[in-house]
């Protein structure tokens, strides 16, 4: 197997954990898996981007527009990073924003869900669900990077029980449960 994700999103928004789940269940898997990640600033609410290599990568990071699959956790970070991305890139964007502080305080604009799907629209595929909201309903807003992972097995040649598997490996006890529900909703928002 080869493929190339980049994960994208804000500080806080659980990318990191994202891609140790993603990476355990290639090792759970027996697939060879190399991930890098970078920090835009060093707190809650800075970008953040981690790149996973499953398969013979040579570096750790994805050459530009070579992505096979973007997850964007926020919706302006998939602009950020379309860089990364070809007209063969598949994309799963979550709906929800996190606004700068610049929007809060009225100095940037922050653009619209509409514009977001137009300048995304070159990709294979774009999936646009609300994670948030299907994260909230799993029991926990804070899953919503377990949620995009679910939509992301689904598009994907990815196994669903070595994914679980890692979820439980990964997260403490206490969270299994919420984020298996929330890893199903994400399976599930895809085919609906």
């Amino acid at each position: 197997m080869r493929l190339d994700i980049l994960l994208v999103g804000v500080g806080g928004q659980g990318i990191l954990t994202s891609a140790a789940i993603l990476a355990k269940s290639a090792i759970n898997s027996g697939i060879n898996v190399i991930t890098a990640e970078t920090h835009g600033m060093a707190q809650r609410g800075g970008s953040v981007e981690v790149h996973v290599r499953f398969g013979d990568a040579m570096s750790p990071l994805i050459p530009y527009g070579s992505a096979d699959i973007m997850v964007a956790l926020e919706p302006a970070e998939a602009l950020r990073y379309a860089h990364y991305c070809s007209e063969k890139t598949r994309a799963i964007i979550n709906t929800k924003p996190v606004y700068p502080p610049s929007v809060s305080r009225g100095e940037a604009e922050y653009p619209s869900l509409k514009v977001i799907r137009e300048k995304l629209s070159w990709l294979s595929s774009a999936h646009f669900i609300d994670a948030t909201h299907l994260a909230r309903k799993a029991g926990n807003v804070q899953a919503a990077n377990v949620v995009v992972l679910g939509a992301l097995c689904r598009l994907t040649e990815l196994n669903r029980e070595k994914m679980e598997k890692a979820i439980t490996e990964v997260l403490p006890a206490r969270l299994h449960e919420i984020n298996l529900r929330a890893f199903k909703a994400g399976y599930n928002a895809l085919k609906e």
